[in-house]
């Protein structure tokens, strides 16, 4: 099999492990009502489920980037896979809901969070042109995860109840062990000679002044401390950049996966059948796969100075559709609303990767991301668990979309404040 063959095959792993991702952040609210029920929970307990889901999430983005100087993709994916699916698997068998939180909320967070930066850092290696239409790609897997695995998740529970479910669930997430026995072939000779050289410091070769950056303080004779910084690209977080992009993330993140984990409830709350309410996350995932395919050819060819404008103005009109959901309670019309929501603003999780790529360089982009979710997705856990205990004082899922409309607004602010950011450094750098 050709090198670009399997490039591409990198490509659709990844594209899957996105798909798992949102099984987790978008699906687990399948769950809510059974474990609500069988554990006498309320949202603000039920929360927790996902709010260790985005905790581990981030630890992972902490901790995998270091660990990947010292192991190989292939290795760190498919250990990440098997402790995965193994945790769901004995999370079948609680008798607390605290080794439900532990098992597919923390432990699984953090391993998928291995399993993407393994997999997104090879596909960065793999393709260096087109990127925007690259991620577009990659993240078209957490949109047809939606669509897929929300209805598939909620038709196990109504068959085989939620423990039945958790047994077919893990055999899901093993599939992306197939994925992970692929990265080494993308290797070159070189590579291969130092099994445990990780991919994320053979770059490409433009962009390679980072390495000799850090070759040359060992060279002098640096202090130890300068030595760890730049071996852990531990000066990303003087970079005032980071802050900006966590910041328009985690608020766009807020609303996007934090509020809309409660149309699913709010879908049965009002009426509509397990099915139909669950067919609300599907119509999510179905406009994203629309929203994906704009992004990609928009992006690619808008100019770098409106890109940042262009994401600002989608990324405020999006709140407009959350805050009509606070009165609409006819399935056909939440189903359109929940379409538009995904075409405006699926494919935002590939746009805010390039913008990573964009800014720090090929180089630093597996740390660039990881270090952002690590501050994120603790954020992203705080928020997701708020929202559940301001639904128990309102009495409403309505709240959280009153909140991720907000939260929208916030995410626009941050996207022009990253803007004057990037224009005054090129001013002061003479390119621009």
């Amino acid at each position: 099999m050709g090198l670009a063959n399997v490039a591409w095959l990198v490509l659709l792993s990844a594209a899957y492990a996105g798909g798992l991702w949102a099984a987790a952040i978008r699906c687990y609210s399948t769950l809510y009502q059974p474990l609500m029920f069988e554990f006498d929970l309320k949202y603000g307990d039920i929360s927790w489920l996902n709010g260790f889901f985005q905790g581990g999430y981030g630890l992972g983005n902490l901790l995998f980037p270091v660990i990947f100087k010292y192991v190989t993709f292939k290795v760190g994916v498919m250990t990440s896979v098997l402790v995965s699916s193994t945790a769901i698997l004995v999370s079948s068998f609680a008798v607390t809901i605290w080794q439900i939180y532990v098992c597919c909320g923390l432990v699984n967070g953090f391993c998928i969070a291995g399993s993407i930066i393994g997999l997104y850092g090879e596909v960065a290696r793999c393709f260096n042109k087109n990127r925007e239409i690259v991620y577009q790609v990659v993240g078209s897997g957490a949109s047809l995860g939606g669509f897929i695995f929300c209805p598939l998740f909620q038709l196990l529970i109504n068959v085989y109840h939620w423990r039945g479910a958790l047994w077919i669930i893990s055999g899901i997430y093993f599939q992306l062990a197939a994925g992970g026995a692929i990265l080494g072939l993308t290797s070159t000779s070189t590579e291969k000679s130092n099994p445990h050289q990780s991919a994320v410091t053979e770059v490409i070769e433009q962009e390679s002044s980072h390495k000799k950056a850090t070759k040359k303080v060992q060279d002098n004779g640096n202090s130890l401390i300068s030595h760890i910084c730049n071996k852990l690209d531990l000066k990303l977080f003087l970079r005032v950049e980071l802050y900006l992009y966590v910041l328009g993330w985690f608020s766009f993140a807020l609303s996007f996966y934090s509020a809309l984990l409660f149309m699913i409830p709010y879908g049965s709350k009002i009426g509509l059948t397990d099915i139909q309410a669950s067919s609300l996350a599907s119509a999510v995932g179905f406009g994203e796969l629309g929203s994906r395919v704009f992004y990609s050819v928009v992006m690619n060819r808008c100019p770098q100075s409106y890109k940042y404008i262009l994401l600002s103005i989608i990324v405020a009109t999006t709140s407009i559709p959350f805050f009509g959901l606070v009165t609409l309670k006819s399935y056909p019309v939440l189903l359109t609303i929940f379409v538009v929501v995904g075409v405006m603003g699926g494919g935002m999780d590939g746009v805010y990767n390039n913008l990573l790529i964009d800014i720090f360089g090929v180089a630093l982009y597996p740390s660039a991301l990881g270090y952002g979710n690590v501050m994120s997705y603790p954020m992203g856990m705080l928020g997701t668990v708020s929202l559940g205990y301001a639904i128990d004082i309102y009495g409403s899922e309505t709240i959280a979309f009153i909140i991720g409309g907000c939260s929208l607004m916030l995410s626009s602010g941050f996207v022009l404040l990253l803007n004057q950011r990037i224009k005054k450094l090129k001013l002061v750098n003479g390119t621009e």
